[in-house]
């Protein structure tokens, strides 16, 4: 596992377009930082919101590149056939490419919201609840996208088809899903509100990250006075327990599907 982890890490971490990333991060939250002030030492706010967005809009793109594309070329290339030669385990081989990816793009995160806190304390301000309770969802976050991203770099046959994969998943999940469950709301049955509510943040991990935020800033009120049931428990120790197990699950589930892939693989080889 140790040495699938290192493999992957310094090769993800020499990334051109990673470092770039790493830099267009760091420009981007320190700049919203400094526009906001004082105003991101508090609570949720237009400031800390447009942070929040920003991170959501960005890492769950770059996690499924990073991922998708290093997989898929790994793959096409032949060194990923040529690893799994190694007296490696399927699953310590799987968790081994996983977490070296999650070390780059955590590092990569890190980077960004270090040079954001750096331009905190320029401007007087200091770190917030909002800010570290960000900065953990986002690496939480990444560590969801780079297992989904493991596993379309795994089944794709090419590059060029990770890349496609990553995209619409990537536009589904940040630029669809919002719209898509809108509409389901606006014609479903008043009673069904709540449940449609909750499935929604089930089975979109930005929307977990979302209301996950939100909630644990005592802020749910923002959903408004018809969830305000859902809303009390959401902000209470099991909603944030619930919200936990549900992230580990998006992560736990592609990484069994990417073992039974490998695995499957091996023994048609």
């Amino acid at each position: 596992m140790n040495t699938a982890m290192k493999y992957q890490w310094m090769v993800m971490i020499r990334s051109k377009w990673l470092v770039s990333f790493a830099v267009l991060f760091a420009l981007l939250s320190s700049t919203v930082i400094a526009g906001s002030g004082h105003e991101a030492t508090g609570g949720f706010t237009r400031s800390t919101a447009a942070l929040l967005n920003l991170s959501l809009l960005l890492v769950p793109l770059v996690s499924l590149l990073a991922g998708s594309l290093f997989i898929a070329g790994e793959k096409e290339d032949g060194r990923l056939a040529l690893i799994r030669t190694y007296p490696i385990s399927i699953r310590s081989l799987t968790l081994g490419l996983y977490v070296g990816s999650c070390i780059s793009l955590w590092t990569v995160i890190a980077f960004g919201y270090g040079s954001a806190s750096i331009v905190l304390f320029m401007t007087g301000g200091t770190w917030s609840t909002f800010f570290f309770l960000s900065f953990v969802l986002t690496i939480i976050l990444t560590s969801i996208f780079l297992a989904i991203a493991l596993w379309i770099g795994l089944i794709a046959s090419n590059r060029l088809q990770a890349l496609g994969v990553s995209l619409f998943v990537w536009a589904f999940f940040v630029l669809f899903y919002e719209f898509i469950v809108l509409a389901l709301l606006s014609v479903a049955p008043k009673q069904w509100t709540i449940l449609l509510f909750g499935l929604s943040i089930i089975l979109n991990p930005v929307e977990l990250m979302r209301v996950w935020t939100v909630a644990a800033m005592k802020s749910s009120a923002l959903f408004g006075p018809q969830l305000y049931e859902w809303s009390t428990w959401a902000e209470s120790t099991s909603g944030q327990f619930t919200f936990a197990v549900i992230a580990c699950i998006w992560v736990i589930v592609p990484l069994l599907f990417i073992d039974v892939w490998m695995k499957r693989g091996k023994h048609h080889a």
